[in-house]
């Protein structure tokens, strides 16, 4: 089952004081006609907390999708060990009550631990004790019966499919899965080759997919755009993430590579207002009309 999974739970907060919030996160899916929502963290709830919050989610027919706490961990394998280990305990905290909560999973990946960008990032150092680190990760997974996700962007270790088909070889871990964001992973020169860009994603790491980040990707500068840098003849070329349907993301070989796999899937509209990530649901989902499949 492939599920839409706006980025709601965020207004998920207990007691009275989060009343007013828990009152728009049930009207908002109501509004978006989803029964699944995704979160950035949760607060540093107990058990107890946690078991309530359940509580309330099963009651208004709702449950959380993808948890992504990536600010929080994002030294995770870092060299300095005090950070890393602040990062682990953060992820493990999250899977604990992401476990409790009956989410989906959750993701991780790292931020500009380096300075953005450092050569660093991408060697092979870098790669071993963020494989390490993973793995360790990956073993607080498996305790708590949760699946973590991982994240691709191209200005961080994973920074392509076959990094990504790498650390799952290298963890082997059932409980990890992958995040997959395919605008994250789009350099210039596939800007007009999403088709294959998607294939080969799905071709090498499809069993795999949890959740699905869903964006579009337009590109600006180099003469092209309509935008005043590209009037002047700037030669520089911006790629951009975009609501869905308003670039050149091939949707349709998305969706029906996503409506073959077996697993339930989550998909999450991400970093929009509101009514555009309405917007961008409501294209996918006349996508998946298309092409047959079905989205909750």
């Amino acid at each position: 089952m492939l599920r839409m999974s706006p980025p709601l739970g965020d207004m998920l907060r207990l007691g009275d004081e989060g009343a007013e919030g828990r009152a728009l996160l049930a009207k908002r899916a109501t509004v978006m006609d989803v029964d699944t929502v995704s979160a950035k963290a949760f607060p540093e709830w107990s058990d107890g907390e946690a078991r309530e919050a359940k509580g309330w989610l099963d009651d208004n027919g709702l449950r959380i999708g993808e948890v992504c706490p990536f600010y929080q961990g994002r030294h995770l394998g870092f060299h300095d060990p005090a950070l890393h280990k602040i990062a682990i305990e953060s992820y493990s905290y999250q899977i604990h009550i992401s476990a409790i909560l009956g989410a989906r999973c959750v993701g991780f990946g790292w931020g500009k631990e380096f300075g953005w960008p450092s050569p660093d990032i991408w060697s092979e150092e870098t790669w071993k004790t963020r494989v390490a680190a993973v793995a360790e990760l990956a073993e607080v997974a498996e305790r708590e019966g949760m699946d973590i996700a991982a994240h691709p962007l191209y200005y961080t270790p994973l920074k392509s499919v076959e990094r990504c088909k790498d650390l799952l070889d290298s963890v082997g871990s059932p409980r990890l899965k992958i995040l997959l964001d395919l605008v994250n992973l789009c350099e210039p020169y596939m800007y007009y080759r999403t088709t294959d860009l998607v294939n080969h994603a799905f071709d090498e790491l499809g069993e795999h997919i949890a959740s699905v980040h869903a964006k579009d990707v337009k590109i600006a500068g180099g003469g092209i755009g309509g935008g005043a840098q590209a009037e002047k003849g700037n030669p520089i070329v911006h790629i951009d993430e975009a609501v869905p349907g308003t670039g050149v993301m091939d949707y349709d070989t998305i969706m029906r590579r996503l409506g073959k796999l077996p697993q339930d899937i989550t998909m999450h509209v991400e970093h929009f207002e509101y009514e555009d990530t309405i917007v961008g649901q409501q294209y996918i989902r006349s996508i998946a009309r298309r092409v047959g499949v079905e989205v909750n």
